[in-house]
């Protein structure tokens, strides 16, 4: 008879073989050395070091470990922008869910369905969300400095950060002043108040629903 059996919603293996449990933990250790490898990637596409007229050879080797797994997640249009790339964080996400799966099996040889759904929350708040709310907040900041803060190359600035924040103010503008004149400030600051709540009520809530998926006993 298989040792796998569902108790109350429990995934489990009764008396789960060490060498399973070991093998969950080795591939956890690979995923986390390939996430490591995804990340230096992504920094050495920011720096280019002077009289660098090439690719780095590095940056050439990693693209040919890493690139064919973040391809898969090009195409999903809602995370690229411009000249910005999110959809890494999405790749970095699928692995890091992965990663503590086998993880939480490798070290108690079982896991529930609670603990997978509060893994797959975290992540998704660590990974997306968060750094999302924490750009967008950053983007503005700025652009409220530049509100303030008139110089030569002022105007050129604002344009450059509102191609990537003007769907955010549109947005805002109409959630809080539709139909209604309003100055570039007081959009801009009234956008920078409603993602700090935002930011603080949904880590908070986050963390509430983690803490209920994993005590979950299915």
């Amino acid at each position: 008879m298989d040792d796998t059996y569902y108790n109350r919603g429990l995934i489990s293996f009764s008396g789960a073989p060490q060498w399973l449990m070991g093998i969950a933990s080795f591939l956890a250790a690979l995923i986390s050395l390939y996430s490591l490898l995804i990340w230096v990637r992504i920094i050495l596409t920011w720096i280019r070091l002077p009289g660098q007229s090439s690719e780095n050879p590095l940056t050439h080797y990693l693209s040919k470990i890493v690139d064919p797994y973040l391809n898969w997640f090009k195409g999903i249009s809602a995370f690229r922008r411009s000249h910005i790339d999110l959809t890494p964080l999405i790749a970095l996400a699928v692995l890091s869910v992965v990663q503590s799966i086998l993880r939480l099996f490798g070290s108690y040889g079982k896991i529930t369905v609670g603990m997978v759904f509060a893994l797959i929350l975290s992540t998704l708040w660590s990974f997306l969300l968060s750094p999302i709310l924490w750009f967008v907040m950053a983007l503005l900041g700025v652009r409220l400095y530049f509100c303030y803060k008139r110089g030569p190359n002022t105007i050129a600035y604002i344009k450059m950060i509102d191609s990537l924040v003007g769907g955010v103010l549109n947005w805002v503008q109409r959630l809080f002043y539709k139909g209604k004149t309003i100055n570039d400030r007081q959009l801009v600051l009234t956008s920078l108040i409603f993602f700090a709540i935002v930011y603080v009520s949904s880590s908070a809530l986050i963390r509430v629903l983690v803490s209920v998926f994993a005590k979950l006993s299915f």
